[in-house]
């Protein structure tokens, strides 16, 4: 799976949904303790009401990566013109 979403992080560049929801599950992915906390507290008040600091990293890494998917998922969802 890695290795696909690493290709499909070369068609999206960074600061788009997708290409933000693709590098995160990457570093998800990685299990980088040290890479999880700061890309977690990084992407957090981009895609929405962030979680406690004090909560666990897995906690608030999940809850934004639902964030995330939502969002993704609405734009993926709606029409595009002409369809």
């Amino acid at each position: 799976m890695t290795p696909r979403l690493r290709g499909f992080v070369e068609q999206h560049p960074q600061g788009t949904d997708i290409g933000d929801y693709a590098r995160f599950l990457l570093v998800l992915a990685a299990e980088d303790d040290d890479q999880t906390p700061a890309t977690v507290e990084s992407l957090t008040y981009a895609y929405g009401k962030g979680t406690s600091r004090g909560a666990p990293t897995p906690a608030r890494a999940l809850r934004l990566l639902g964030q995330m998917l939502n969002r993704v998922g609405t734009g993926l969802t709606r029409s595009r013109p002409g369809e």
